[in-house]
């Protein structure tokens, strides 16, 4: 009996080997692939996303130049762009030469739209000289900055404790509050900064050159006078002139007034002499 049952346990697990194996070999090979191939995609994904780095502050910046059919009707055109990706247009200056006219803009844009608004006025360009994206990692710099701060501040409450609780010497207490003023700049200081780098990270910079060629022209002479009007203009300085002496004159009425009294004064001595001489 034991015999019969052992010998049915192994025609059992042989069948199911070859089960299996009959399985195995039936299975298309692009299953196979396909499905080892999701396998390792998931485990890649998996990976990038632990290797991402979250929280990240980064600032973004881009340069960017190209041609235009026409600068005045392209900056209205890029005014309303930036305007639909939140953005707006911070500095704006436009010159002109003998082959070209050209207007510098700056723009900012909040970080989300950074990506789409360079991608939208790239559409108004019919020729790009120049384009360049920059990013700078300034997370570090975000939390050296805070753990300072919030060291600095428990440095100053403390100072601000002692001093409030102590009762010695006025020494003691001027040597306390140069203390707290110091760590007070150096707090503002760092808040300055973090404040700069806050806007820096919320508002991405654009510097955009559009220009526009222009057919070449000759630069307009200088404008000489004729002999008829630089004679009109020497009567006009002349006659402004008279009316100015005669208003200055008037302007000084008391001191002619005195003058004349001592000239009369002078002259009336001379002749009393005289007379006391003969």
């Amino acid at each position: 009996m034991r015999r019969i049952i052992l010998a049915i346990s192994v025609l059992f697990v042989v069948a199911c080997a070859e089960q299996e194996k009959y399985a195995n070999e039936s299975m298309p090979a692009d299953a196979l692939t396909e499905e080892a191939s999701e396998t390792q995609a998931g485990a890649s994904t998996s990976m990038s996303e632990q290797s991402t780095p979250e929280d990240r502050k980064m600032i973004w910046s881009a340069k960017m130049e190209f041609q235009v059919k026409d600068v005045t009707a392209s900056t209205d055109v890029l005014s309303k762009i930036c305007k639909e990706h939140g953005g707006f247009i911070s500095k704006m200056n436009m010159s002109s030469t003998k082959y070209q006219k050209s207007n510098h803009l700056q723009i900012r844009v909040n970080n989300e739209n950074f990506s789409p608004l360079v991608k939208q006025l790239q559409s108004e360009s019919i020729f790009t000289s120049n384009l360049e994206i920059n990013s700078k990692d300034v997370t570090e710099e975000f939390v050296d900055i805070e753990s300072r701060l919030k060291t600095k501040k428990e440095v100053r409450d403390r100072y601000i404790d002692i001093l409030r609780n102590k009762t010695g010497d006025v020494k003691d207490v001027i040597e306390a509050e140069e203390a707290i003023r110091k760590i007070t700049e150096e707090i503002e200081a760092k808040e300055g900064r973090l404040r700069y780098l806050t806007d820096k990270v919320s508002f991405s910079t654009i510097d955009l050159v559009i220009f526009q060629k222009v057919s070449f022209t000759e630069e307009p002479n200088v404008y000489v006078k004729p002999y008829y009007e630089k004679v009109l203009d020497a009567l006009e300085n002349g006659w402004s002139f008279v009316t100015g002496f005669i208003l200055f004159m008037l302007n000084m009425w008391p001191l002619l007034i005195i003058l004349a009294v001592l000239y009369w004064k002078r002259k009336w001595l001379k002749m009393k002499l005289k007379r006391k001489a003969n």
